[in-house]
């Protein structure tokens, strides 16, 4: 996949001092309104795949497009896959592969988003992403290492197909607003469900995760950190994990390209699993 430009060329240029210049005066601004601590956190999750982009996927073919997706938005990339005619021909191999890509940069996205929101939270506050990350990745290794022993598929050729979601510059300014517009919108709905119509967070938390796992959680986080940490925040990640969880089962399960949709759904439903009873086993341990 070839880039647009070279990674010495935007080093040269103006642009990429100019952002780095207003993320870093964007955390200095969150340092004194919490809110906002959000902005720079999305803004640095776009310089962070930007430079994945030239580092890594120079040679790359599909399933490292899809990592890098997944960062923007893994249910954008599984409704891609899944769903265009022009990935049709990949094959169930990679398919599946691009899809756990993805997912693995959707756990890393929420550990980030954790560890940059959350001060003092107990370490085992990241077990349930952890684990389902390390059993994705396990299975990536797996089938790479499996080959079509793994799933029987034809394997199409994957050289110059491209994820619509990635783009050549070091933070997209459109998007981290859309996205940072969105996260205030979502927390101002949890408040309002909760006092207005009285449901309970946890029930407006997994109805907002099936859509999108990144956002609710980003949300969920900050109105922790402003709340002197009062919200139940374990349990909300793994409601945010289940909603994740049903929500990309479905996408798969009405999907036209997979055709081993009941070996992924599996896979979903075993990382979900094990995240929680090693969570269950670790506080009770611990």
């Amino acid at each position: 996949m070839p880039h647009k430009t070279p990674l010495t060329y935007h080093f040269k240029g103006t642009h990429l001092w100019f952002d780095m210049a207003v993320l870093a005066l964007l955390f200095i601004a969150a340092a004194y309104f919490p809110l906002l601590k959000i902005v720079p956190l999305i803004a640095s999750l776009e310089l962070f795949s930007f430079f994945c982009f030239h580092l890594l996927a120079r040679n790359s073919r599909f399933p490292l497009q899809g990592f890098l997706g997944g960062f923007i938005s893994s249910t954008a990339v599984f409704l891609q896959t899944l769903n265009s005619p022009q990935y049709a021909a990949i094959g169930d191999h990679r398919l599946i592969i691009t899809l756990l890509c993805a997912l693995c940069a959707m756990l890393l996205e929420c550990l980030f988003i954790i560890f940059f929101l959350a001060e003092g939270l107990p370490l085992i506050h990241y077990l349930p992403f952890i684990s389902q990350l390390l059993f994705f990745a396990g299975a990536i290794v797996y089938l790479q290492l499996g080959k079509e022993e793994a799933i029987a598929s034809a394997e199409g050729d994957d050289r110059g197909l491209n994820m619509e979601l990635l783009n050549d510059h070091p933070i997209i300014w459109k998007n981290v607003a859309k996205l940072s517009v969105l996260i205030f919108l979502i927390i101002f709905a949890m408040h309002y469900i909760g006092s207005e119509l009285g449901l309970s967070r946890g029930i407006s938390t997994f109805f907002i995760s099936l859509f999108e796992a990144h956002a609710i959680l980003a949300s969920v986080m900050t109105e922790w950190s402003l709340k002197s940490q009062t919200i139940p925040v374990m349990e909300l990640f793994f409601i945010i994990l289940l909603g994740n969880t049903l929500s990309k089962c479905y996408l798969v399960l009405n999907g036209n390209n997979l055709q081993c949709k009941t070996f992924f759904v599996a896979l979903m439903a075993s990382a979900l699993v094990v995240s929680v009873v090693l969570t269950v086993i670790a506080k009770l341990i611990f």
